[in-house]
């Protein structure tokens, strides 16, 4: 149960009733929450209640405590009267199911700051977080995955070796505990619904450190194979993400951009250095997600982080 507690002010005024929640009255939970909503209010004296979801009046109670009947978003409408006057407070409610990849089915999370292949065993193995799949492959020699990896690591780096690889790159500090390091070698990056339907609400993105620095400075492997020329004017990294069909083939997209160096000056080049929330809405009902690295360089490296995939009915 999530509560959202306030207190009533009962003393005798003359002005009218001020309505105030907490968190502004934006809410999210998870779909077997019950929600407590108790208003702050102020010059709160022989008054009427009434509170209305989706324009419903479905209590005269000070208190409401919601129960979701679906993952939706709700609109709920807070009425408060007395003889001095009056006031309504909107409140928003999102119903979402949350993979943040801090729980699996298959795997347990370890402790410790690490990047986990999944043991390839078969052709094809996932990551597995109720009904939402997450294919990995690893290569020959178990030094490079392709699809996700788990990665609980923190600590940026800013020396360009393939340590870096598998970390979020995070300059302004914001941690999160877990998240997916997801690499587009092997066949792919894709996140797959495997008993339904979802609308995708939103995944929070980042750049993967290892990318983020070759990027910024170039990087050339230890035997001269490859070679990656640091990024110049109208180079770019964008993450193409869509929606899958019942046939698997590709719908939708939504695309957003890791680096964007499309200025005449360096000091002007955009690359995200922090989580950043992707709105997936305009995907629609889709049978899962399918994660792209386009650039304009050949041959950059296909990494990047999610984190907080957010699905909705």
């Amino acid at each position: 149960m999530t509560v959202v507690s306030a207190c009533n002010n009962d003393d005798a005024v003359t002005p009218g009733p001020t309505i105030y929640f907490s968190s502004s009255g934006e809410y999210e939970i998870a779909p077997t929450d019950t929600l407590v909503l108790q208003p702050i209010i102020t010059y709160d004296r022989n008054s009427t209640y009434a509170w209305l979801v989706d324009n419903k009046v479905v209590s005269d109670e000070l208190n409401l405590e919601f129960v979701p009947d679906g993952m939706r978003e709700y609109d709920l409408t807070f009425m408060i009267s007395n003889a001095n006057g009056a006031d309504t407070f909107n409140v928003h409610v999102s119903v979402v199911k949350n993979i943040e990849f801090d729980t699996f089915d298959n795997f347990t999370v370890p402790s410790k700051s690490t990047l986990y292949m999944q043991t390839d065993t078969v052709p094809t193995d996932y990551f597995v977080a109720g009904d939402v799949y997450f294919p990995t492959q690893i290569n020959a020699d178990t030094t490079m995955w392709g699809g996700m990896a788990f990665s609980n690591r923190t600590t940026t780096s800013s020396s360009l070796s393939t340590s870096a690889i598998g970390c979020a790159y995070t300059l302004n500090g914001t941690a999160s505990k877990s998240y997916a390091a997801m690499s587009g070698y092997g066949n792919g990056a894709y996140a797959l619904f495997t008993e339904r339907t979802y609308s995708v609400k939103s995944v929070d993105i980042t750049n993967d450190n290892f990318a983020y620095l070759v990027s910024k400075y170039g990087f050339t492997s230890a035997d001269s194979s490859l070679v990656l020329p640091h990024f110049t004017t109208n180079d770019y990294v964008k993450l193409n993400i869509y929606g899958l069909n019942f046939d698997g083939s590709d719908g939708s997209s939504v695309t957003f951009d890791l680096v964007d160096c499309a200025y005449d000056n360096p000091a002007k080049y955009v690359r995200i250095t922090d989580w950043a929330t992707v709105d997936l809405t305009s995907l629609g009902q889709v049978f899962g997600l399918r994660f792209e690295i386009e650039s304009s360089q050949p041959d950059f490296p296909p990494f990047f982080c999610i984190d907080n995939l957010k699905l909705q009915d």
